[in-house]
């Protein structure tokens, strides 16, 4: 198994995240119709994480939603800044709802101090706290006490959380992204792409599956693989060493409708493949 960093009681900065702010009477209702998740709840305590799809249910973008007085703040990834920005302004017509990019003004630390300041908030799998700060404003932790970007590459990956260019390219339904339990709630009105996500719940299967892997050898991003089931798939991002013979990434895998169900952060041994593989 890959030893999760330790991560209670330290802290480090999203400076990669886009901001957006939603304000006015019918932003709640506006942003539940374009998110798979609710946004209806106590998001002032905890954020929630959503999938912005297309009218195919594929997800275009994985974003976090918490509430700020009488706003709501959804953060995205910044490579993903204006095609976030102009999804969300896409669909804006009747509504009474303005939406400003406060990117360049505002900024997000992730911490794990138990009684901190912020938002309840899962990013890495674990429990965490989200806190919204002005651009200026001082951080409130030590750089003792800071989660170095392997650390938090490394919880990433265990926690199967995927990204735009390498897992999220617009082609995947949530749940190969292992994203319906974290980001999407069945039980809420309509939104783009519903129809087609709750008939795949209803079903129970998909054909394509994200998966942690474990390698021998180092691989880069599109690599044909083949793990340890049988399965065939494709690396959707370099892998990191974790030591001599020991890398670990994510790869998405066309699975047998009757194979076993893996918890989404137990690593499966993976081999490179010689043949291409048709995904």
């Amino acid at each position: 198994m890959i030893a999760t960093p330790p991560l209670s009681g330290r802290w480090f900065p999203l400076e990669d995240r886009a901001i957006f702010r939603l304000t006015g009477p019918d932003r709640v209702r506006y942003l539940n119709g374009q998110v798979t998740n609710d946004v209806s709840g106590p998001l002032d305590r905890e954020a929630v994480a959503a999938c912005l799809c297309n009218i195919k249910g594929r997800v275009e973008a994985l974003v976090w939603i918490s509430a700020d007085h009488e706003s709501l703040v959804l953060d995205g990834e910044h490579a993903q800044r204006e095609s976030i920005h102009a999804r969300l302004e896409r669909y804006l017509i009747a509504d009474d709802c303005e939406i400003s990019d406060e990117s360049d003004s505002l900024r997000l630390i992730h911490h794990f101090i138990e009684g901190g300041p912020g938002v309840k908030c899962q990013r890495l799998g674990e429990p965490g706290y989200d806190l919204l700060l002005e651009a200026g404003d001082p951080t409130p932790f030590p750089p003792s006490l800071l989660i170095s970007p392997v650390e938090r590459a490394i919880s990433q990956l265990l926690a199967l959380i995927p990204e735009s260019g390498h897992e999220i390219k617009a082609e995947e339904f949530p749940a190969e992204l292992v994203l319906d339990e974290l980001a999407v709630s069945f039980h809420k009105g309509c939104y783009l792409g519903q129809e087609i996500i709750s008939r795949i719940e209803s079903v129970g299967k998909v054909k394509r599956r994200l998966r942690l892997i474990e390698s021998q050898v180092a691989l880069t991003q599109g690599v044909p693989v083949e793990n340890s089931m049988g399965e065939g798939g494709i690396t959707t991002r370099p892998t990191l060493s974790l030591g001599e013979k020991s890398h670990c990434g994510m790869a998405i895998f066309r699975i047998s409708p009757n194979g076993p169900e893996l918890p989404k952060n137990q690593p499966v041994t993976t081999f490179q493949k010689t043949p291409a593989s048709n995904l």
